[in-house]
């Protein structure tokens, strides 16, 4: 049976993206409470983030995880989204491995790297094509991308420092997941209209300018109040 609207649910797609927005300002924070990172420093600073990323799986599944009712099309996205859910949950379990010093520090960054790759491969699977949903999707998995990008950067080359890169990423991730839901859910557009799948690309690039703004305005302060702490 062929279906006239988008796969998936509005929850499906705002919930993650609540998630990554908060996991990414947490970053930030993390760094104005407790300073600069180390080299040897895991990628999650504190205990509840991979405990949260391994809840997140049981959260995730219970709205994604598809029954025999679904179309399938939408059976299909169910498991593709519950997938990314549980690489974040072995990333959070590696998070805890390695704070028993089972694995190194540094597997968190390839664990949390690989989950992202994964949630690109999957939303490269979930339909890159025309149309607003089809663009939508490929903008996540380059998002998806360029987060795994910055973290393995971070393991290869940890002087480079950049992680600030991967907190911006991580945002942009976070806020375009929601104005994913909103486009696709909520906005009433035709998502087949080219004008309105052009307009996507508008969206998303005044999405990346703000964030941009953000982040390094964010990284200033953050920094000269480090200085200030060293006077």
């Amino acid at each position: 049976m062929m279906m006239g609207g988008p796969s998936g649910t509005f929850i499906g797609h705002f919930g993650p993206g609540l998630v990554f927005i908060a996991l990414g300002l947490w970053w930030i924070i993390e760094m104005i409470l407790n300073g600069a990172r180390k080299e040897n420093d895991p990628i999650e600073r504190i205990l509840y983030l991979p405990i949260i990323k391994i809840c997140a799986l049981f959260v995730g599944g219970f709205f994604e995880i598809p029954n025999s009712g679904w179309y399938p099309m939408d059976w299909v996205m169910g498991w593709h989204h519950t997938t990314v859910y549980m690489a974040f949950a072995l990333s959070g379990i590696v998070d805890l491995l390695a704070r028993k010093e089972i694995l190194s520090q540094r597997t968190t960054y390839v664990a949390f790297a690989g989950a992202c790759l994964i949630g690109a491969l999957l939303f490269f699977g979930h339909g890159i094509g025309p149309g607003v949903e089809g663009t939508c999707h490929t903008i996540v998995m380059l998002l998806f991308f360029i987060v795994g990008f910055f973290t393995i950067l971070e393991v290869i080359k940890p002087s480079w420092n950049l992680e600030w890169f991967r907190f911006g990423a991580m945002i942009s991730l976070g806020v375009w997941f929601c104005i994913t839901a909103w486009l696709l859910y909520i906005s009433g557009w035709d998502l087949y209209d080219h004008v309105r799948e052009a307009q996507v690309w508008l969206l998303f690039s005044w999405m990346i300018l703000a964030i941009t703004t953000f982040t390094t305005i964010s990284s200033i302060v953050v920094k000269a109040k480090w200085r200030r702490a060293n006077i």
